[in-house]
């Protein structure tokens, strides 16, 4: 029996550009890496883009996608390709895999269990049945099957499977394998997040073993629609052990990975291990769909399965990609972001980023992912790739400190230090003449003098809102993205000032804590990042307390005196909003957590996280967009919703 060579895609959409993930899909089809492959397999809604949201409901969504369909499914005959799309049947809307095949949709697979948790609302546009479907629907100018088949071919056979039923309980693949699957596709749209890829990889090398197969998943790349990245990481697994995986967080529209089959190795494995009475099970066998051979058009032509009979027996043997697979937590975070980052510039076809660099942790963290997505962007594409999309390189990020009398000669050198090791443009300006200026207008209209005993958060905030129309206007002349630079530990209790320091395109760090992002610079200083080095200004930077710089330097405002130390913040909000422990349970791990503290202060931490959760919702509505990174998000687009108005967390 042949050998068979399966190929899975993954994939950088963006969502309704039609033409553009077309183009993709034909390239990925096209390539040499596919090009004697017996099957290819696409991400989950590849063709639309996943993150059309209530875009899915405009009909042209549906029709534009079937265009794209009719389109491809004659680009290679020869080829079993499987693509992902909405469709409309009858009165509800699905989200499919189309299965082509001799220039015709063989048939449509849809969902059975939409994601509709964290950023995941599938519900909202998706119908699914509460069962296996079996019915023929006018498809693409044909009559075509639609529901859960086992497709056959001369030498092996397939299942289809997507994405969420791969995690679900009710797993259509656990009923196809009992019927002689040979292979499962589970195509996806599985977010980033940081050590989410040895999940799947637990999850796939799990399911490979109970049901004796190859399962075969793709995924996702890139910052698709602005939010979520998805890290692609095709994965093979057989029979218990994972064979091949692909390149994760790449900055290319596709990657390809390949791995070749046999059979009769997948059937041994089940006669060894199904010896016992088939189960039991309602409902009747899955309809089968037999995929012929295509006919010979000429000598040079590729006959269906038979292909493989003459060629060599490529990627049989175990491979796992070491620099994506052997990525640290940090690593990750690295590369996501800078993948995020780089996404969002040549989506957004503007010209580069500008960063109000304070000399603090945060604004640095923004400047040295900004240069790493540089510096990987060329690697992977060429130094020609910012040329190409209309960047000038030399202004790709571009810096401004603004100083007041609050503000420390040691940050500014931190700021000036490291701009200068990144090689950007750096300016500095003083904006206190600014500041006075406002405060004077506000005095004259109330008759009164503001002073730091009466007035001090208004004092502490105008500083802050006056820089932020000067960096805009920075950033409007150089054609720029406003990188705001708070994490998600401010963004909690509310620790930034609203058209402020919180002003942005893009928020690039609230998907994670500021505990994470002290963590990450420590890290880069131990010389444990490969993606970006050491550097001296970071030294100096994590020798200093963070602060604001907005009282007075008499006063020595420290971050954490005014809020709480950073890693009780982190564990307070980690237990109340994503686990939802109650106060007294929180409060009694906290001790555990932290026991050199007093109950009373722990005590005093959680009201005070309490309160001010409570009171900052208005400004996570309105913070910029930001990434979902780790097990949780605050942003209300796309994580916790939370009321702005309430009486209690």
């Amino acid at each position: 029996m042949p050998k068979i060579k399966i190929v899975a895609v993954t994939l950088n959409t963006t969502p309704l550009d039609f033409s553009g993930n077309c183009e993709s899909i034909l390239q990925a089809i096209q390539s040499p890496e596919a090009n004697e492959a017996d099957c290819i397999l696409f991400p989950e809604l590849c063709i639309s883009g996943y993150g059309c949201e209530d875009a899915f409901y405009k009909p042209y969504v549906w029709t534009r996608s079937e265009e794209i369909i009719r389109e491809i499914k004659t680009q290679s005959p020869n080829q079993i390709v499987i693509l992902g799309l909405p469709v409309f049947v009858d009165s509800f809307l699905y989200n499919c895999m189309a299965v082509l095949y001799g220039g015709k949709v063989v048939a449509i697979v849809p969902k059975l269990n939409l994601a509709n948790t964290g950023v995941h609302y599938e519900r909202r546009w998706f119908h699914s049945e509460s069962e296996f479907l079996n019915k023929t629907i006018h498809f693409a100018g044909e009559e075509v099957p639609f529901g859960h088949f086992i497709f056959q071919s001369q030498n092996w056979n397939f299942g289809v499977e997507i994405c969420e039923d791969s995690w679900s309980v009710q797993k259509p693949a656990s009923f196809y394998s009992l019927q002689g699957m040979d292979v499962l596709f589970s195509p996806g749209a599985s977010h980033f997040a940081m050590g989410k890829q040895n999940i799947r990889r637990q999850i796939f090398t799990e399911s490979s073993r109970n049901q004796c197969n190859l399962q075969v998943f793709t995924n996702l790349s890139g910052n698709e629609s602005g939010r979520i990245i998805f890290e692609g990481g095709a994965i093979f697994a057989s029979v218990g052990k994972l064979v091949k995986e692909g390149p994760r967080l790449s900055f290319s529209p596709f990657q390809i990975t390949s791995y070749t089959f046999d059979p009769m190795e997948i059937r041994a494995a089940k006669a060894r291990s199904f010896r016992d009475p088939k189960p039991k099970w309602q409902g009747a066998e899955f309809p089968k769909i037999q995929l012929g051979l295509v006919k010979k058009t000429n000598e040079n032509d590729s006959v269906g399965f038979s292909l493989l009979d003459k060629r060599k027996e490529i990627d049989t043997n175990t491979e796992l990609s070491s620099e994506f697979f052997h990525l640290s937590v940090y690593e990750e975070f690295t590369r996501a972001v800078c993948l995020g980052l780089f996404d969002y510039l040549r989506k957004s076809k503007t010209k580069g980023f500008t960063l109000s660099l304070s000399g603090g942790a945060d604004s640095a963290t923004c400047a040295l992912l900004v240069n790493a997505m540089k510096e990987i962007a060329k690697r992977e594409n060429g130094d020609s790739i910012f040329p190409s999309l209309g960047i000038d390189e030399t202004k790709l990020l571009v810096t401004i400190y603004q100083k007041t009398e609050n503000n420390s000669t040691l940050t500014e050198e931190i700021a000036k230090a490291l701009s200068k090791e990144l090689d950007c443009p750096f300016y500095s300006i003083p904006i206190d003449q600014a500041v006075v200026t406002s405060v004077k207008l506000i005095e004259s209209v109330l008759g009164k003098t503001l002073n730091w005993k009466e007035h001090d958060l208004p004092l502490q905030n105008i500083q802050a809102r006056v820089r932020s129309p000067l960096v805009w206007l920075l950033a409007n002349i150089n054609g720029h993205l406003l990188l705001s630079t708070g994490n998600r530990s401010e963004a909690a209790v509310g620790y930034t000032t609203m058209d402020g320091d919180s002003s942005g395109s893009i928020a690039p760090l609230a998907g994670v804590s500021k505990e994470f992002l002290l963590d990450w610079l420590d890290d880069i200083q131990n010389g444990n990042n490969r993606f970006i080095s050491p550097k001296d200004s970071i030294r100096i930077l994590r020798n200093t307390k963070p602060t604001a710089e907005l009282k007075p330097l008499s006063e020595h405002q420290e971050d954490e005196k005014d809020l709480m130390p950073y890693p009780i913040l982190q564990s307070i909000e980690k237990k109340l909003v994503f686990l939802g422990l109650s106060d007294l349970d929180c409060l009694e791990n906290l001790k555990q957590e932290f026991p050199w503290e007093t109950m009373d202060n722990l005590l005093g931490y959680l009201k005070k996280f309490k309160k001010l959760f409570g009171i900052s919702q208005w400004k996570r509505e309105r913070l910029p967009p930001s990434f979902h990174l780790d097990e949780y998000g605050l942003d209300p687009k796309s994580s916790y919703r939370y009321p702005i108005l309430s009486g209690e967390m």
